[in-house]
C-alpha cells in the first residue's frame, strides 16, 4: 500500500493530477485550508473515474506553516499505525525534506516528497525499471568463470601448433571466446532499454535517483555537475570537487540510469 499526504494549500489541483492511475490499495489523505478548498472539474472526473476519493482533514487553527505541522505529525501517527510500503508527501515546500530524512534514518520507512501523485507513481515505475536493468548484468557477469576451465584445456590441447605460429593463435581464440560469454547469457536474453524510453536530466529526477535521499541543495549540485559533463569520467571528476570520497561514490552509482545521456 502507498500512503499520500497531500498539501493541497500549497499544490491544489495540480497536485491530484494522475490519481486516476493510482492502484485501489493506496490511500490519500488531503490536508486543506478554508482558503484552499476548491476543486477542478478535470481532476473530479479523473477521481470518479478511478472510484477514488481522497480523505480530507481541514484546517481549523490558521497560523505560519499551521497546516505544514499538521501534516508532518498525522504523517508520524500514520508511520506507527498503517505500515504502509511507502509515504508521499504531495508538495513542493523543500521544508518537508529535514522531516522526510528524520523519518526515513530514524523509523527507516520510504518516505519522498513529490510535487504531484503523477510525479510520485511516475517515479515508481522509473525505480522498478532501474532495478530491472541492475539484475540482468549480474546474470552475465557469471559466465566468464565457466569459460576459464575451457581456455586453459584448449590451450593444453593446442600446445604444439601453438608454439609454431608464435602465440598468434592464441590470442584469436581468446577474443573469441570473450564475444561468446557476452552474446550467450546464462538465462534469458539480456535486457535492452527502448532508446526512446530516456531519463529525463532534471532536479526530479536527482531527488528520485538519489537514495538515501539528500536535500535540494545537495540534489542540485549532482544536477550542475551532470549537465556540465560529458562522459561518466567527467561527471566522476565534478563529483569529486564537490563531495567527499563515499558520497561521490553513492551519488555516482545512483545516477547511472542518466548515462545514456553520454556520448562515449
Amino acid at each position: 500500500m502507498r500512503l499520500f499526504l497531500i498539501d493541497y494549500e500549497n499544490v491544489n489541483s495540480a497536485g491530484l493530477h494522475g490519481i486516476g492511475q493510482a492502484e485501489q490499495d493506496d490511500r490519500f489523505i488531503l490536508f486543506y485550508s478554508r482558503e484552499a478548498n476548491t476543486l477542478s472539474f478535470e481532476i473530479m472526473d479523473e477521481m470518479l473515474g478511478a472510484n477514488i476519493m481522497p480523505e480530507r482533514v481541514c484546517l481549523e487553527h490558521s497560523g505560519k506553516n499551521a497546516l505544514d505541522f499538521q501534516l508532518v505529525t498525522f504523517l508520524g501517527y500514520l508511520i506507527a499505525k498503517e505500515k504502509a510500503d511507502t509515504y508521499y508527501i504531495i508538495s513542493k515546500d523543500s521544508g518537508f525534506q529535514s522531516a522526510i530524512l528524520f523519518c526515513q534514518s530514524y523509523f527507516g520507512v520510504k518516505v519522498y516528497l513529490k510535487p504531484s501523485i503523477k510525479a510520485a507513481i511516475g517515479a515508481n515505475s522509473r525505480k522498478a525499471k532501474k532495478k530491472e536493468l541492475q539484475q540482468e548484468p549480474a546474470v552475465t557477469v557469471m559466465k566468464p568463470a565457466k569459460a576459464q576451465p575451457v581456455l586453459k584445456k584448449a590451450r593444453k590441447a593446442d600446445a604444439q601448433p601453438a608454439q609454431k605460429k608464435k602465440g598468434k593463435t592464441a590470442s584469436v581464440s581468446l577474443r573469441k571466446k570473450a564475444t561468446v560469454i557476452q552474446v550467450q547469457p546464462v538465462s534469458g536474453p539480456v535486457y535492452a532499454p527502448p532508446q526512446e524510453d530516456s531519463v529525463p536530466i532534471d532536479l526530479e529526477t536527482v531527488l528520485t535517483l538519489v537514495q538515501p535521499a539528500v536535500n535540494i541543495d545537495t540534489a542540485t549540485e549532482i544536477l550542475h555537475c551532470l549537465q556540465e559533463s560529458h562522459s561518466k569520467t567527467e561527471f566522476h571528476n565534478a563529483l569529486q570537487q564537490h563531495f567527499d570520497n563515499d558520497n561521490v561514490k553513492q551519488y555516482y552509482h545512483c545516477m547511472k540510469p542518466c548515462f545514456i545521456t553520454f556520448v562515449e
